[in-house]
């Protein structure tokens, strides 16, 4: 058996281009053709926002040698050499050629010319290819070089859009072709509103910004001809992405598996899956899955900031194994309550590392207020915010509830131009005191579960290590909450029961409508009843100054009926008025108990105080 050279790249000095017509051209327009590629000249003009590009890029493409390519009219010595193919010393000079023009991809480059040439098959020329004794290096002539290396220069552009005129000698560029290029090396998935994810090597997809998506772009973009981006490429090219992905309803539809560091955990079987683009999984979890981990640490910790409380404790698990996933169909917005050293930060700081810092944004509760400041939740499964002091204002509740629903919703960026995004980002406000709201509809309170921790900590009880201990059992923490996840699950979305959630809920309820803290004290249903509608009114305007609490803006008669047309509505109690003799009657509901709010009387008059 013949020993064979060892093939090394070798690169040559180029030299000055002789065609007049190119050479101007290149100097003279940007998309004309350059001088032959030079790798080391290429390194050396590289800066370090190019490395970082294709650092980035490197994290969700896979690398393409190339392909496809074609002989041009200056290609005189080439096609004469790849023509006598059958020769044994032609195809010698040809593969140490190739071997020295295009180390790295020289198999691919000798493929895809002899498919070009020969129409030959790639396994064929793979076998040819390797059987071939290479020849000393410098008998293979530089004119070979120089034709070997336009051709593949050409051909890596033409791959990637960059479509070469060979008469003009000049390059135009088409974002339908590069699309087709860069959808071979990287999985993309394209929803109906026109948002892009892309598949990266750590087994999970990704909704870049328009920076980082145009980053990966433009490097590719360069592999096929350097200093070729122009931001109108871009934007063609994503467009052109939005149509030619493979278009999806929705991402993460493998409801059943939790995305892991480790691979795709099945929670039906506790199997653990390779990671693959084919589950459509946005949130992968920083933690591999250890199924006997265990967290004795994290078990005392969670019986003491409830006091022992058991069916906390389980509201706890399945709030905690719900914000694992990127669903929203528990539609429920959490706010971590009470004050003082109580552990709702230290159980929101193992959250964040649970669920991994990367998928967790921190929007406070005031900008759902705003015009901007939501855009950082754009790609967060959890917004965990510890900041939510609303400065004597009222929440609006409009982005708030559609969030929480994960409805589409219109978010302002400064300076950009106003997106449409749907959001799964469940939300969670660490509060010493529960905001106001101008919206007291049941539409908002079914939208919360308001946990209260009512453990308070003295100084001699804290440990300043907790944290860190804590996180030592995250594997096992994460298992604790999985089995959260899956009682969550076989109860249809609906949290398990827990009377101290629903004494705080209630207490909120009332304090935001103090009409429905009155309603269901003083108003009955009874049929063939009659009440006055201006009686509700007067008696609650007596019980307001009985109770000397806050308003809330009902002393306004209109503000008062509205509230309890809410309430009304929310008991599915229909409204039936009459009116007689220019009195307005309420049909169907009373008064009682009344003697609660008598007043001493001085000359008719109530006594206000």
């Amino acid at each position: 058996m013949a020993l064979k050279k060892v093939r090394r790249p070798v690169i040559h000095k180029s030299k000055p281009n002789t065609n007049s017509e190119e050479s101007s051209a290149s100097q003279t327009h940007p998309n004309q053709a350059n001088e032959r590629f030079d790798v080391a000249q290429v390194k050396v003009s590289e800066n370090e926002n190019v490395r970082l590009d294709k650092k980035e890029a490197h994290n969700f493409l896979s690398k393409h040698p190339i392909s496809k390519l074609r002989l041009l009219e200056s290609s005189e010595t080439l096609r004469v050499l790849v023509q006598e193919i059958d020769v044994p010393e032609k195809q010698s000079l040809l593969v140490t050629a190739i071997s020295m023009e295009a180390a790295g991809e020289e198999e691919s480059f000798f493929s895809a010319l002899m498919e070009h040439v020969h129409d030959m098959p790639k396994h064929k020329s793979l076998e040819r290819f390797k059987s071939t004794e290479l020849i000393t290096d410098s008998l293979v002539p530089e004119a070979l070089l120089l034709e070997l290396g336009q051709v593949l220069k050409v051909g890596k552009a033409e791959e990637r859009g960059f479509l070469y005129d060979d008469k003009k000698k000049r390059y135009h560029f088409n974002a339908n072709v590069f699309a087709r290029h860069f959808l071979k090396r990287c999985h993309v998935r394209s929803t109906r509103d026109g948002r892009l994810f892309l598949y990266n090597k750590m087994g999970v997809y990704e909704e870049l910004s328009e920076v980082n998506l145009g980053k990966i772009i433009r490097a590719v973009m360069h592999e096929g001809r350097w200093n070729s981006w122009k931001s109108t490429f871009e934007t063609e090219i994503i467009r052109a992405l939005q149509r030619e992905a493979p278009i999806v309803e929705e991402m993460n539809t493998g409801r059943n598996f939790i995305n892991l560091k480790n691979g795709m955990l099945n929670l039906s079987t506790f199997r653990l899956h390779e990671h693959s683009p084919k589950y459509l999984s946005t949130v992968q979890i920083p933690i591999p899955y250890d199924a006997n981990a265990t967290a004795p640490k994290f078990d005392d910790f969670m019986r003491d900031i409830t006091l022992n409380n058991h069916e906390l404790i389980a509201v706890h698990q399945e709030l905690i194994g719900y914000w694992l996933t990127g669903e929203t169909k528990a539609e429920k917005a959490v706010y971590y309550y009470g004050s003082g050293a109580n552990g709702k930060s230290v159980l929101a700081s193992i959250v964040t590392e649970l669920v991994g810092p990367e998928n967790v944004s921190s929007v406070p509760l005031s900008k759902f207020n705003d015009q901007f400041g939501m855009e950082s939740m754009i790609g967060k499964s959890l917004n965990i915010s510890a900041e939510n002091e609303m400065g004597g204002k009222a929440l609006k509740t409009e982005n708030f509830k559609a969030i929480v629903s994960g409805d589409n919703i219109t978010i302002n960026i400064k300076y950009r131009p106003a997106i449409s995004y749907r959001p799964y980002c469940r939300l969670v406000f660490l509060v010493n005191n529960l905001p106001d709201s101008s919206d007291v509809t049941e539409g908002y309170f079914r939208k919360l579960i308001i946990v209260p921790f009512s453990r308070t900590f003295k100084k001699e009880e804290r440990n300043v290590y907790l944290k860190d201990e804590l996180l030592k059992e995250l594997p096992g923490i994460l298992n604790w909450a999985i089995l959260g996840l899956k009682r969550l699950r076989s109860n249809n979305y609906q949290f398990s029961a827990c009377k101290a959630i629903e004494e705080t809920e209630s207490a909120y309820y009332d304090e935001q409508n103090p009409v429905r803290d009155f309603f269901h004290s003083h108003v009955v249903q009874e049929a063939g009843s009659r009440t006055k509608q201006s009686d509700f009114y007067n008696m609650y305007s007596q019980w307001l100054n009985v109770q000397g609490i806050d308003d809330k803006g009902t002393k306004s008669r209109q503000v008062f009926w509205r509230y309890f047309k809410v309430i009304l509505d929310s008991e599915n109690i229909p409204i039936v008025k009459k009116k007689v003799k220019g009195t307005v009657y309420y049909d169907g509901i009373k008064l009682i108990d009344l003697e609660d709010l008598q007043f001493p009387t001085l000359a008719g008059d109530i006594i206000q105080f």
